[in-house]
């Protein structure tokens, strides 16, 4: 078995990065600063990737302001000055849906527009069986992404229920051909794909693909990521997305530098051609991680059957564990994940990805932080139950009645039903931007102004927003690092070393 499925595998994979966003994301909770990304993006660039990842769209840049008090329009045009070798993809999603209930698609349109011309990004992705999009959104959404002159790559995501077989995928798979994508993605949020489930799986999206390039997005929660990676290379896999470490391992993607390894042994080429640029980008962020205190000694995580039954993405458990830590309940993490098994159950096994996944958590939290179930709802469950984020893949038809009873007899249900009928008849609508503008007295502001108060809805948050800062890694002009070490003044004495000369600088 071991010799025939080396002989189907390909003899090249293209490997691709996603530690910006989504290795940020799963393990530095999105602490992925401006500066950060400026100390190592031109040595990303130079090492070879098919694409690169960027870390932009509505819901980052919602948390780059709350957060980190930084505008997420520096970020996009950073990325695109300093991403031009290499191919830049970037997340469509609707994420303004998530920010803010219902808006027309002529902001959902300048949003992206906006955001694809600042970074020069020449595709996008976008999960289309997690809210039912394949019908209810992708017939606008994909042509006009098409139109901007950006190639299509829907993620068809990996959830293990009986519901979700071979045939169901091979289904999906069919009907997204006819939107004619530039490549497939495989998605496993929750690191819960195993080389035997692969082993069906994969050829049957292959067989409906008839050509198109599918590639493997997987994090780490169950510890099956490396042979998963493996398979699927045996298997003909034309993408692996993975991260420099610190940002892989942990519930992130797989590291770079085992995905290398794991090709050299299979016999099958990369793409990858500067790793001294990848090993640089990996000492940075160790750097900048100990700065910012961020972990930074992720390692491939000890088996944990209980992922199976939580299935807590690798982007969200992260966030979670630090939600916890901030509302001062971080020991109950436990508790929390076992509420999120019964929630699952109750809500009738909705695949878990955003928005999901973040919906589940969270009442789970208030579950255990209120020590009684659902003695408080959230608005996201009583929208679950209205079918708002979907109907099948939501769960909506296997949602335990009682529960579902309970959470459209919520005081504000009525209020939501009618919130979301107008929802879709806003959604529905071009919009007229002139009036939007208009409405927040900004007919004068930038495009860029303008949308960041429609995601912020104000400027009040915004007003916080900081220059960005810098961070000095040791690559610097030696006056600029001097300068900077000098500030240090517990450092009493620096030697510095080159060839056979030795430079000695003290402080009196």
């Amino acid at each position: 078995m071991e010799r025939e499925n080396q002989t189907r595998a390909k003899k090249s994979v293209q490997f691709y990065d996603t530690s910006l966003r989504d290795g940020a994301q799963s393990n530095w909770a999105m602490e992925m600063r401006h500066g950060t990304i400026d100390a190592i993006a031109g040595e990303l660039d130079q090492a070879g990737y098919s694409y690169i990842e960027l870390p932009v769209n509505a819901m980052t840049a919602k948390h780059q302001v709350r957060f980190m008090k930084e505008n997420p329009w520096d970020i996009a045009h950073l990325l695109g000055r300093k991403i031009t070798r290499t191919r830049k993809n970037q997340v469509l999603m609707e994420c303004l849906d998530l920010l803010d209930y219902g808006q027309p698609r002529s902001i959902i349109k300048l949003f992206y527009q906006l955001t694809f011309r600042a970074t020069g990004a020449e595709r996008f992705f976008y999960m289309v069986n997690t809210r039912n999009e394949l019908d209810r959104h992708c017939p606008w959404l994909v042509p006009f992404g098409k139109s901007l002159g950006l190639d299509f790559n829907p993620c068809i995501c990996y959830y293990p229920s009986p519901r979700l077989s071979d045939d169901y995928y091979a289904d999906l798979t069919r009907k997204l051909m006819a939107y004619e994508p530039h490549t497939l993605w495989l998605k496993d949020a929750g690191g819960l794909l195993t080389a035997e489930r692969l082993r069906t799986l994969l050829p049957a999206i292959q067989k409906e693909a008839k050509g198109v390039p599918v590639d493997l997005h997987t994090h780490g929660m169950s510890t099956n990521q490396g042979q998963v990676v493996v398979e699927a290379m045996k298997l003909g896999i034309d993408g692996i997305h993975t991260c420099v470490p610190p940002l892989a391992f942990g519930s992130s993607h797989v590291s770079i530098f085992n995905a290398m390894h794991n090709a050299r042994i299979l016999g099958v080429d990369h793409n990858i051609t500067d790793v001294a640029a990848l090993r640089e980008v990996e000492r940075r962020l160790r750097i900048i991680g100990r700065i910012e205190n961020l972990p930074v000694d992720f390692t491939p995580l000890e088996y944990d059957h209980s992922v199976y039954r939580h299935q807590v993405p690798g982007g969200v458990i992260t966030n979670l564990k630090e939600q916890l830590r901030q509302i001062g309940i971080a020991e109950k993490l436990d508790e929390v994940l076992e509420e999120v098994v019964r929630i699952i159950e109750d809500l009738g096994n909705p695949i878990m990805i955003t928005p999901a996944s973040q919906f589940i958590v969270s009442q789970a939290a208030v579950n255990v932080a209120t020590g009684e179930r659902y003695k408080e709802v959230l608005d996201s469950m009583i929208e679950t139950a209205l079918g708002v984020w979907g109907w099948e893949d939501a769960g909506v038809p296997w949602m335990d009645p009682n529960v579902r009873d309970r959470f459209l007899s919520a005081p504000n249900a009525k209020y939501l039903r009618d919130k979301y009928q107008r929802k879709q008849e806003i959604e529905a609508e071009e919009g007229s931007l002139a009036k939007i503008r208009e409405s927040y007295g900004l007919t004068g502001a930038s495009d860029e102004d303008f949308m960041l108060q429609v995601i912020m809805k104000g400027d009040s948050e915004i007003k916080q927003v900081q220059p960005p800062r810098s961070y000095y890694t040791g690559k610097e002009p030696l006056l600029l690092l001097l300068k900077e070490l000098s500030k240090d003044h517990d450092l009493r004495r620096l030697e510095m070393k080159k060839g056979n000369s030795v430079f000695q600088f003290g402080r009196r």
